[in-house]
């Protein structure tokens, strides 16, 4: 057996000023894709699968970036060209997988790795399955279902399954080439947009919705079952919550499921609702707290879910409370090359964060001292994307008073205690956290954190979604809509 392997990840912010182009996003080809094998990463669970099956993999082209702004469609074309030419090159195969984001927008197309599962299916043709892997994240559409023969996503937030649910969709693929099975789906899409906070899984309402999932499938009544939270920051009609449901020839089955799920997170809709806390009074909190670390989830500016990584609300009011024992991390390269200009042990004046919008607060001036100078790499320790590298490229840390400023070149997901170890800070020792997330900081820190206090803080993660001007939403949906009846409507299952 051998299959063809390859996938484009972007998470697109259609909100976001920060360009997405061929440049940004890091690619790998050929065996260049070899490198995620025991990663906790969906291409890393998919060449671990077919390992450990016997599976023959050929390896064609794999993108992957940190959320930003919408590709234009040159950059679009470039990239899925790329896939496409590759994965004719690799035919014939007895399967495909292909490893997505499911909340990827471009100009022309609102809905782009369907379009990218379509073109695979024109090439393929009809004979040969065709497997997706999305993020828990995925904004699913119906023309996504339609175009491949199966479809599994995370099952946790933060993403500590990645590789296991790659490991499922490459499991099924081969029964279904075995023809031991023979998928069909059923997507039922409620109109809900939670924000990520809200998706949080190790607790209700998420944890409510996935237990009843995974309960279907072990009474045998599905393949596999998809909670996917979605993504709401995607301006397109595909965005918020989906359930997917996969069977053995039991279209029915797929739909009954589906829609079951579907009324579930209607109901449980009043709690996927968040309220944050004042950034002054969140940070006199954390001062004041017995032990540390207290984390302060700068949730406007998650960076995961597509921000600058430099909005500055926090680092002005820790240094204005005179805060001990801080670090933040900032993504700034203007500071960042100033700093290590002057180099270690020198004072410098920087104008630090606020730079790339005006979303996310205002540059905050600052007179410190260098402690460290690093390249900005270094490995994850996990659970999420455990193995995999990371580049913050140069990177300075600046002491103001009991203020530690990590200024990075490039904007890295905060989650793992290696990001803060690689420049010589022991997480555990602080008292004061900042991290730029909604939710995926708890893989790596929720163990040692002693608090934890989410800031409504400024920036494209706002979880005011009356904030955002939506065009292409479909409409009407919760929460910005509240008031409204809603029940599943009945949609032929593939």
């Amino acid at each position: 057996m051998r299959f063809i392997v390859g996938g484009i990840m972007h998470e697109t912010h259609t909100f976001s000023s920060e360009p997405t182009t061929t440049s940004t996003l890091p690619t790998f080809r050929g065996d260049e894709l070899l490198r995620y094998a025991g990663v906790n990463h969906s291409l890393g669970g998919t060449l671990d699968a077919c390992r450990d099956l016997g599976i023959a993999v050929a390896p064609t082209f794999f993108a992957d970036g940190v959320s930003t702004g919408t590709p234009d469609r040159a950059t679009f074309e470039a990239l899925a060209g790329e896939l496409l030419r590759r994965i004719a090159a690799a035919l014939p195969a007895d399967g495909i997988v292909l490893n997505l984001h499911g909340a990827m927008v471009a100009e022309d197309f609102p809905d782009a790795e369907a379009e990218i599962v379509r073109r695979v299916r024109d090439l393929v043709g009809s004979t040969t399955p065709i497997a997706v892997t999305l993020d828990f994240h995925a904004n699913l559409g119906q023309a996504m279902v339609e175009a491949c023969d199966l479809v599994t996503t995370y099952d946790t937030y933060p993403h500590i399954d990645a590789a296991e649910r790659a490991r499922e969709a490459v499991q099924l693929l081969a029964r279904t080439v075995r023809g031991e099975i023979r998928p069909t789906m059923a997507l039922a899409k409620p109109p809900l947009l939670p924000v990520p906070q809200a998706m949080f899984t190790a607790r209700p309402p998420f944890k409510t919705l996935l237990d009843r999932a995974h309960d279907m499938e072990e009474r045998g009544e599905a393949l596999a079952v998809t909670v996917a939270g979605g993504f709401p920051y995607s301006d397109v009609p595909e965005a918020g919550v989906g359930a997917l449901v996969v069977t053995d020839n039991d279209p029915r089955a797929a739909r009954r499921l589906a829609d079951d799920l579907a009324a579930l997170a209607w109901e449980l809709r009043g709690h996927m609702q968040v309220a944050n806390r004042p950034p002054r009074e969140a940070v006199a909190e954390a001062i004041a707290y017995p032990t540390g670390p207290v984390m302060l989830v700068d949730v406007g500016d998650n960076i995961g879910g597509g921000t600058t990584g430099d909005g500055t609300a926090l680092l002005a009011e820790l240094i204005a409370q005179d805060a001990r024992d801080a670090v933040v991390v900032i993504a700034d390269p203007e500071s960042a090359e100033a700093a290590i200009a002057v180099g270690v042990g020198a004072m410098v004046d920087l104008s630090v964060g606020g730079k790339v919008d005006q979303r996310h607060g205002e540059p905050v001036a600052v007179r410190g001292v260098v402690r460290r100078i690093t390249d900005g790499r270094w490995i994850h320790e996990g659970p999420e994307n455990a193995g995999a590298p990371a580049d913050m490229g140069p990177t300075a840390v600046v002491a103001v008073g009991g203020v530690d400023i990590v200024l990075t070149s490039c904007k890295s997901m905060p989650g793992d205690l290696a990001q803060l170890r690689s420049v010589g800070i022991e997480p555990a020792e602080r008292q004061i956290i900042v991290v730029k997330s909604a939710v995926r900081w708890r893989g790596g820190y929720g163990p040692i954190a002693k608090h934890a206090i989410d800031v409504d803080t400024p920036g494209l993660g706002s979880v005011d979604l009356s904030r955002f001007e939506f065009r292409r939403l479909r409409r009407p949906i919760w929460p910005l809509d509240p008031d409204f009846a809603w029940s599943p409507e009945p949609v032929i299952g593939v």
